[in-house]
């Protein structure tokens, strides 16, 4: 039985091919010609090889050198007449002195009684911040501006004229407030409002109307509504002859100080 076992074993031995590995990258080490230039070391030694060597005083040396070149140039010149470039630039700055003829004094005293206008009216402010959402203002000047050009293309006046009379006219002149007491009954006191106070509430009638109008442009239906309440046509004189009608029933309670 055990030769029988030795007999197999041996012929399996036989049978099989013996199979090496492959060999692997690493164990082989070729080495090739660098091409690399050479390093910064190297590169920097050269340079300074070819570099001349500077002393200290001879960059201050050179700069004085120039300077008293020119200097020595200058003065050359002015000996022989020639003026200097700086001082007759001066010369002729202060010798052109402007002269205005008649036609100009003539427009300079016409125009002395006329007050200068100012850039931004403080009215049209007003209502471009109340237009104004979101910070925006740039678009809500644009929405006045185009407004107020409806404004002019319809009436042939002048828009912020017109937009001053309007809201004049369209503003209450007073309001009522209502006072707590310690009874049962309340007081309505009128008070009076300042102009401010009025042309804010008449332009908020004025932004209501125009929100009922079918136009999809804004500032269209914004011109229209102004125009309208110039010629007095707009709900606001409603609301505004309400507010003076309750504040003529409770003039009682008015406080006069």
């Amino acid at each position: 039985m055990f030769s029988r076992t030795i007999l197999r074993n041996s012929i399996i031995k036989s049978q099989t091919q013996v199979i090496t590995p492959f060999p692997r990258a690493y164990l082989f080490s070729i080495r090739f010609n660098s091409t690399l230039p050479p390093s910064n070391q190297n590169n920097s030694k050269i340079q300074k090889k070819d570099e001349l060597p500077i002393k200290e005083g001879e960059e201050e040396e050179e700069a004085q050198a120039w300077l008293d070149a020119v200097k020595e140039l200058r003065e050359r010149y002015i000996s022989q007449g020639i003026p200097d470039y700086e001082s007759a630039h001066m010369k002729q700055l202060k010798s052109e002195v402007f002269e205005p003829s008649e036609e100009q004094l003539a427009k300079y005293a016409s125009l002395q009684d006329k007050p200068i206008p100012l850039r931004n009216d403080p009215v049209v402010q007003h209502c471009t911040n109340m237009v104004m959402k979101d910070g925006k203002k740039s678009k809500a000047q644009k929405y006045i501006a185009r407004a107020l050009y409806i404004v002019r293309l319809k009436l042939r006046q002048d828009p912020v004229n017109v937009l001053k009379e309007t809201l004049d006219k369209l503003g209450p002149l007073m309001e009522t407030k209502t006072y707590k007491t310690r009874v049962a009954k309340n007081l309505v006191v009128p008070v009076p409002l300042n102009q401010r106070q009025r042309y804010r509430r008449a332009f908020l009638w004025i932004l209501e109307g125009s929100d009922k109008r079918r136009s999809k442009d804004f500032s269209v239906r914004l011109g229209e509504e102004i125009i309208d309440a110039y010629l007095g046509r707009s709900s606001g004189y409603d609301k505004r002859a309400q507010i003076h009608k309750q504040a003529m029933l409770h003039r009682a309670y008015v406080k006069l100080r």
